[in-house]
């Protein structure tokens, strides 16, 4: 039987937060837009996530990308509704501001430094965040155990729920008039006419534009369009527990307690290559931390354990590249998929959309070598 053929404007290769969410907001420029994605049991970067909206300390050493991600954690109530409306799914996000917790002095002084050089001094933002010791943290977080010093609290920090959010997006695509393809693993592209064609095992594809969000799938499929990515794989190991009654009401960098009442606890980046998956000495190191830090999660059990590969560029700012030599191809790499998402349904979208990613996004559209 032959291959099917589609015709689109523009083929996003990846299916995850980064291609999705970017996909949505070229839909929403009325053109029309197809995600082909891989296997189930690809490396998933929107799998292994904490689901945390981060922007303490993020792009501290690079001011562009603090810069962005207070813009995008500005955005995200509005990006949020917007998911609920179309889809009725509520990807739980909690957005009243989280904390880094401290289990030193120097490290809470070192953490006191780092946010006084990227708030204070940086890019002075007033009240973005308040260094707790551990008189102060107690009233904002009882139940502490002896390992907490102290914490820094983030007012422009948050989480939403991973799995609902990755759920959301791609049914807003959906709903948007997108098409989803699974299991349709890219396996070549080539220059045809003014755009590309983009082959599967299954199908073939002609498109105006490209663009590759497939994670770490990218050095491979960027290869193919002449952009260099050079990612790296990242391990984070997640825990999961039993439901317990609240005792914790903001998101930590490493501990969260979900609305249902399990605990999320991720606490490791390991460079492992591509082995996504778990160990006991890493589990065992991440579960006494956690309990370290709030001792009542010793009588939680413990329900479920993953490893995820997350995306790393080298300097682990985001990078939206065009092609030098295929006019129309893009490549998408970034850590932050979580956070970034609604800009990336709104301004990276509408830059790629307008040929207009050089000026929207300088800092994160050309080599930093």
């Amino acid at each position: 039987m032959m291959p099917s053929r589609t015709v689109h404007d523009i083929v996003v290769v990846g299916g995850g937060l980064v291609g999705t969410a970017t996909a949505i907001g070229l839909r929403r420029q009325g053109l029309s837009v197809l995600i082909l994605d891989g296997e189930d049991d690809d490396h998933r970067a929107s799998r292994g996530n904490f689901g945390l909206v981060w922007v303490q300390t993020k792009g501290h050493k690079v001011r562009p990308y603090a810069e962005l991600s207070r813009e995008a954690s500005r955005c995200w109530p509005e990006f949020a509704l917007y998911l609920k409306d179309l889809t009725g799914i509520d990807v739980g996000l909690e957005d009243r501001g989280a904390f880094y917790l401290c289990l030193s002095e120097e490290e809470f002084e070192a953490r006191r430094a780092l946010m006084a050089r990227q708030f204070d001094a940086d890019l002075p933002v007033p009240g973005a965040y308040e260094m707790l010791a551990r008189p102060e943290l107690d009233r904002a977080m009882p139940g502490l155990g002896p390992l907490v010093f102290g914490a820094c609290y983030g007012r422009h920090d948050g989480a939403v729920n991973p799995l609902l959010l990755l759920r959301a997006v791609n049914a807003a695509f959906v709903a948007e008039g997108g098409e989803y393809r699974n299991s349709h693993t890219v396996t070549g592209i080539r220059r045809s006419g003014g755009g590309f064609e983009v082959a599967t095992a299954h199908s073939t594809h002609s498109c105006g534009k490209l663009v590759l969000a497939a994670g770490l799938g990218n050095n491979r499929l960027g290869a193919m369009v002449d952009i260099s990515m050079d990612v790296r794989p990242v391990r984070g190991q997640i825990l999961v527990t039993s439901k317990l009654p609240r005792m914790l009401h903001f998101p930590t960098h490493t501990i969260r307690q979900m609305p249902e009442g399990g605990f999320i606890l991720g606490d490791s980046r390991e460079e492992v290559g591509f082995d996504s998956g778990t160990t006991p000495e890493v589990m065992a190191a991440i579960a006494r931390k956690a309990i370290g830090c709030f001792p009542g999660l010793a009588c939680a059990q413990l329900l479920r354990v993953w490893g995820g590969l997350r995306t790393f560029t080298d300097d682990g700012v985001p990078r939206y590249l065009r092609s030098p030599t295929h006019a129309g191809a893009f490549a998408l790499n970034v850590h932050s998929g979580v956070t970034l998402a609604p800009l990336h349904a709104s301004i990276l979208a509408k830059a790629i959309a307008d040929d207009d990613l050089e000026a929207r996004l300088p800092h994160f559209s050309r080599s930093r070598a």
